[in-house]
């Protein structure tokens, strides 16, 4: 990463090849025909996209021809991280498809081939280990790797049933517990996972572990990630490397302070009753959000008044699964309070976006969805030697995460920033 560098206009396409049927057959270097590029990643989605704008004055969709399917190599670089970005890529759809007498205008929307054998392979099998291991062995049903896991200490007997890999991922997801449960005191964090692709690859994560600000046990790295700092201040000197790091618009904060709403989801304080399908015995649980709940920040979002009377009442059905030793998880190595853990991941998916920020930054390659990063915001008409730090600053997860080369403006990435904390004001 060049810090020295402004990175606003950065870029460079260094190669953009589509090969229409096998990407060891014929190919056409469409680089001079490349309008902008558009790449999206998603914590709620297990496959990134990427949207290339064509310009072609030479009939080439038509005369390669370029069609679903088809394979795309891209290859481009940025100062805002080392090395270049190698994307191999297949067309899955081409849109907003114009045409005049000098030019044809369309977008080839692609994606990794794993978000295609995700359609044409089935899970099957039974599985026996940890859910983290799960995951592994589904994925190479598509022949891919994780990337980044964070381990699992629950067990979870399942057989695939033909479900899609990405769809039984996700099942698994609502079921994971992270190794800070079980461990040491039963109420310590709490249930729930991400599965989402990055540019390097699959991952697999605690949203505990996340807003805790470690790293997944990576085989390949156990280093941390850096986290990086922005800022937001009325002022910017023309040719400051420190713009790398400076807001390039005002934000949009889209939080839910609606507790009418709150209350009535339960997000607080919830009552809630599952039936046993295998034990035929009914379980109670009182789940309250802000005990063992890992955050982000220090200041808890739940009032003080009704944090603690419950606010809804669930009814549910355990899912244990029928081939596990014992239906209570007594026979698994960590032993599981299956009312209490499904209640928490419920609730810990609701409150993940409690608070919502959209904001732009100067093009930062080196960022990924799933990740923290830490805004500072200034105090409105206070004076900088004695300013406090604003509500609005601290830690954010990266929800949504877009970067877009080629605009006319310059290069940038836009956020969707979540978190379920405030910082105190002090």
């Amino acid at each position: 990463m060049n810090k020295n560098k402004i990175w606003t206009k950065g870029h460079i396409i260094k190669e953009f090849k589509v090969f229409p049927d096998d990407r060891g057959g014929d190919f056409l270097e469409l680089g001079p025909q490349l309008s902008y590029i558009k790449y999206y990643e998603d914590i709620l989605d297990p496959s990134l996209h990427v949207d290339i704008s064509v310009l072609d004055a030479m009939g080439i969709i038509n005369k390669l021809p370029v069609r679903s399917g088809s394979g795309v190599k891209l290859r481009y670089e940025h100062p805002s991280q080392e090395g270049e970005v190698e994307l191999d890529l297949v067309i899955t759809n081409i849109t907003g498809h114009t045409i005049n007498n000098k030019k044809e205008v369309y977008t080839l929307t692609c994606e990794r081939d794993g978000a295609l054998s995700n359609h044409t392979t089935r899970v099957v099998k039974r599985y026996n280990n940890k859910i983290s291991q799960s995951v592994e062995d589904i994925l190479t049903i598509i022949d891919k790797k994780i990337f980044e896991s964070d381990e699992t200490t629950n067990e979870c007997r399942f057989y695939g049933n033909y479900r899609r890999p990405f769809k039984c991922i996700a099942d698994l997801c609502r079921k994971s517990i992270p190794e800070t449960v079980g461990i040491g005191s039963a109420t310590t964090g709490s249930a729930g996972f991400l599965f989402y692709e990055t540019l390097d690859g699959y991952n697999f994560r605690s949203i505990d572990k996340i807003f805790n600000q470690q790293v997944a046990s990576n085989k390949k790295s156990e280093e941390l990630y850096e986290i990086f700092t922005y800022e937001m201040t009325p002022f910017k000197a023309g040719l400051d490397p420190k713009n790398n790091f400076m807001l390039a618009n005002e934000p949009s904060f889209r939080e839910s302070h609606d507790i009418i709403r709150k209350l009535r989801m339960g997000s607080y304080s919830s009552n809630n009753w599952y039936f046993n399908v295998i034990t035929r015995d009914v379980q109670f649980n009182n789940f309250k959000y802000n005990q063992g709940v890992e955050k982000a920040n220090e200041e808890d979002v739940t009032p003080l008044k009704y944090k603690n009377p419950p606010s809804r009442v669930i009814l549910g059905v355990l899912d244990t699964g029928t081939t596990s030793v014992s239906a209570d998880g007594s026979g698994t190595d960590a032993p599981q309070d299956q009312a209490r853990l499904q209640a928490q991941s419920s609730a810990r998916y609701s409150a993940l976006y409690s608070q919502s920020l959209d904001i732009t930054i100067p093009m930062n390659l080196s960022l990924r969805v799933g990740r923290l990063i830490n805004l500072k915001f200034p105090n409105l008409n206070t004076d900088r030697s004695v300013a406090k730090n604003s509500p609005e600053s601290g830690f954010y997860m990266i929800a949504r995460l877009s970067h877009e080369l080629g605009n006319p403006d310059g290069d940038f990435t836009g956020l969707t920033l979540v978190r379920d904390s405030f910082t105190i004001h002090e």
